[in-house]
């Protein structure tokens, strides 16, 4: 067999995917840790509410949330015009996961669990059926690989694919668009290059192109992009290109059969905003919020941010996109096909709102590219491993990229104090904490909102300056509890006024750590409602410098916690230090005390 190589690595990567989901077993969590939750309950929605509710008034929605406690209460909206629920996410992934579902609901009907779309048979349900579909995109993927490439460059490209990318996270461990949307990519290439290979340009290839290239795009509607695949895969120069076209042009059944092929599968999502919002196009994340700037795109943020920078967390991709020099010299006629779809892919991508997409790992809007990116991946590793020392540097490289891959996808999808990587707000300081261990504590987790620490070494000489008087009448905050003076904060008391410490303004070096005690009886686990902890230096009640941190990302409820900051001494003029704190929109209650301040003048 030719091709053995890249089969036995296909099937080691189908291993792999099916074992993903059984490490976390994110079905047995409750709540926001289980599988369908946020962007993916926004997409599986369909189903439930098509099958078990009524689609337009969602009678079921709150309980559903108020029982899972899966997302905010903001996947849908009422339409003002209709006076129906629309859903802000389109239609397309529901589509795709209707197998899913149906497999769910005739477990849970057998097994005697809830049916009612979100019970534990869905969640592996759907885990396991993003494995299947993702499996059948490497197999997509590995044919036409073979097309281009030697058996042994194949099976090194699935195992990076699968090992050293975040497709490892999105096709194993978290169910959401993009691994299914790879598959979509990786079956219209194929398809695409067996229809322009074939000369007898079966339209039956057309036929399905057109109605995966739908699909995608009512998945996802930049995904319309993928029709620069049909329009220029094997055209290598400008000559070619014009034979393409008119080629297209003569053969006109083949783009009224794309086209037609392409309106079937997006007529479903054409038809729902029709009826529910009036209107047979229409930009449902308008109501979200949400919406593109594509005159300041985030291009560096998406590449090189730690927050969540393509090349931060998934470095293995840089290949990638050295291979396209290399795509360029020997592969000339799939190289503008696959540079054009990435500077636009990347540009559409960097030039969304919330450019981080939400809690995730890497930067997952890429995931479905990668269909199309691991060719220059190819042609760069086919190129640098024949050298005679490149490639042990290469080797060596794509073992690191693998292990951190590895690293931190279980680092993604663990609880504390194993799940260190923040799906969404993730800083440089806290990065190089935690890398290369599971080894963290939750005092860590204050520098995703700090980046100042004091060195260990300076603490013997830290000297008390300030201790608030929890005895004094500031206003109605003060109250007792468990045998203590507190400062209280429970929704009523959103804001503490800021309390003004006595500091020598002249001072432009050393140290000061602001010390409370905080005890919660039950934990606000939303990031953006956590109680904000903030020192800060003022000049005539202007900002000079400010530090924050989230108190309940640090600590655990039912028990009094000593948290504190640290921050240096600015190098500018200032008048005063101040401490305050911030509910930020949480009515889950706080108690604080034993507010203090300690500084050390040593640099």
């Amino acid at each position: 067999m030719k091709s053995y190589k890249s089969l036995i690595v296909f099937f080691v990567c189908c291993v792999v995917l099916a074992g993903a989901p059984l490490i976390p077993k994110k079905w047995e969590r409750q709540y926001t840790g289980t599988v369908i939750t946020w962007d993916i309950f926004g997409y599986w929605l369909y189903l439930p509410s098509f099958f078990y509710d009524d689609l337009g008034k969602l009678k079921h929605y709150d309980a559903i949330l108020d029982k899972y406690k899966a997302a905010n209460k903001d996947q849908a909206f009422i339409h003002p015009e209709t006076g129906k629920y629309v859903l802000f996410y389109p239609c397309g992934q529901a589509i795709i996961n209707l197998p899913a579902f149906v497999a769910g609901h005739i477990w849970a009907k057998a097994g005697g669990y809830e049916v009612d779309g979100f019970s534990r048979p869905y969640q592996i349900a759907l885990s396991f059926w993003c494995v299947i579909v993702a499996c059948l995109g490497l197999w997509f993927l590995r044919k036409l690989l073979l097309r281009y490439f030697d058996d042994w460059i194949a099976a090194v490209v699935l195992l990076v694919l699968c090992l050293a990318t975040n497709y490892l996270n999105f096709a194993g461990f978290s169910p959401m668009t993009h691994a299914f949307l790879f598959a979509i990519y990786a079956a219209i290439l194929y398809l695409t290059d067996s229809f322009y290979a074939d000369s007898r340009r079966r339209l039956w290839h057309v036929a399905l192109i057109g109605l995966l290239s739908g699909l995608a795009t009512i998945t996802r509607p930049t995904e319309i992009i993928c029709v620069c695949i049909p329009l220029l895969w094997g055209v290598g120069n400008m000559a070619a290109f014009r034979e393409r076209i008119g080629f297209l042009l003569e053969k006109k059944s083949v783009v009224a059969v794309y086209l037609l092929g392409a309106l079937i599968a997006t007529l479903p999502q054409l038809v729902y905003w029709k009826i529910y919002s009036g209107h047979w196009l229409y930009f449902s994340y308008q109501g979200y919020g949400h919406s593109f700037s594509f005159l300041r795109p985030h291009i560096f943020d998406v590449l090189l941010s730690y927050q969540k920078g393509w090349f931060v967390y998934t470095p293995v991709m840089f290949l990638s996109i050295l291979g396209f020099y290399q795509l360029y010299k020997n592969y000339r006629q799939i190289f503008w096909c696959i540079t054009i779809f990435t500077l636009v892919n990347l540009y559409l991508v960097s030039a969304w709102d919330v450019w981080w997409y939400g809690g995730s790992f890497s930067m997952r809007a890429l995931v479905q590219s990668y269909a199309l990116l691991m060719f220059p991946m190819a042609a760069f590793l086919d190129d640098m491993l024949r050298r005679k020392y490149w490639k042990f540097l290469i080797a060596a490289v794509l073992l690191f990229c693998t292990w951190l891959n590895l690293l931190m996808t279980w680092e993604v999808n663990m609880p504390m104090p194993y799940g260190s990587i923040e799906g969404e707000g993730m800083t440089a300081a806290y990065y190089w904490r935690i890398f290369g261990t599971t080894n963290i504590t939750l005092k860590d987790r204050k520098l995703l909102d700090t980046n100042e620490e004091m060195p260990e070494k300076l603490e013997p000489s830290l000297k008390e300056v300030y201790r608030m008087d929890m005895g004094k009448k500031y206003d109605d905050s003060i109250v007792s509890f468990d045998g203590r003076q507190c400062f209280v904060m429970d929704g009523v008391r959103d804001w503490s006024q800021r309390f003004k410490v006595p500091a020598d303004h002249t001072i432009r070096k050393g140290w000061y750590r602001v010390y409370a005690k905080a005890f919660f009886p039950d934990k606000e686990w939303n990031m953006w409602k956590q109680t904000q902890f903030t020192v800060g230096f003022y000049r005539d009640d202007e900002t000079v410098k400010q530090k924050m941190i989230r108190i309940q990302r640090i600590t655990d409820q039912g028990a009094w916690h000593e948290v504190y900051i640290d921050t240096k001494v600015p190098n500018k003029e200032y008048d005063y230090l101040a401490v305050s704190f911030c509910m930020a929109g949480s009515r889950k209650p706080i108690y604080l005390t034993d507010i203090r301040v300690e500084y050390t003048p040593a640099k």
